[in-house]
């Protein structure tokens, strides 16, 4: 897979320099309601993990996949808005082919999973559910997703305080090398976790 370096000096992407710099250039996007929405798709990503391990460890599991269910729409909504107001960010999910989650795609309906009895209104529907072996690895993938989403906040707010337009072209390069990463571990745990799931009608 090609690797982008926006912003870097190599491509020719500098950002401008002090006098010119523009923080809402799309090369280096900085809307301040990113930092909200990848918070709070850090947190989802944070609660299905969790659910998926409660429907496995416990005799809930109903209770859990469909919650879990409902936070994997969130997660798919949150980075739609994420990729709508980060061009950066939408061309690395589509480079994984999650065009799903860039808001420019047609809409998704709300997920349906489980084997038959699980989802007893749609019976329909067979997308097993991850077993209990897969936990190790979407408690690290969600870690390290949860991880990059974080950093991506921490470098877009070090290139907002960033005074030397050099430190900000590395603050923006770093932002944005990071991003790749998120399409990286968001496309991994969907083959594990069968997101998106069979659609509604």
């Amino acid at each position: 897979m090609s690797r982008h370096k926006y912003c870097s000096s190599e491509y020719d992407y500098s950002c401008p320099d002090s006098d010119t710099f523009d923080l809402d250039d799309e090369e280096c996007p900085n809307h301040s309601d990113l930092y909200l929405l990848r918070d709070a798709a850090a947190d989802e990503r944070g609660a299905i993990a969790d659910y998926l391990a409660c429907a496995m460890e416990t005799c809930l599991e109903k209770l859990f996949l469909h919650v879990a269910e409902d936070e994997m729409q969130h997660y798919m909504e949150t980075m739609r808005l994420i990729s709508s107001l980060d061009p950066v960010q939408a061309q690395m999910l589509e480079e994984e082919d999650l065009d799903f989650l860039v808001m420019q795609r047609a809409p998704i309906g709300k997920p349906k999973w489980g084997p038959p009895g699980i989802n007893e209104e749609e019976e329909d529907v067979d997308v097993p559910p991850p077993g209990k072996k897969d936990m190790p690895a979407i408690r690290c993938l969600t870690k390290a997703l949860q991880d990059e989403l974080h950093a991506i906040n921490k470098y877009q707010e070090y290139m907002n305080k960033a005074v030397d337009s050099g430190v900000r072209d590395h603050f923006c390069e770093l932002m944005n090398d990071e991003k790749e990463h998120v399409a990286e571990f968001t496309a991994a745990l969907f083959k594990i976790t069968h997101e998106p799931m069979a659609q509604e009608d």
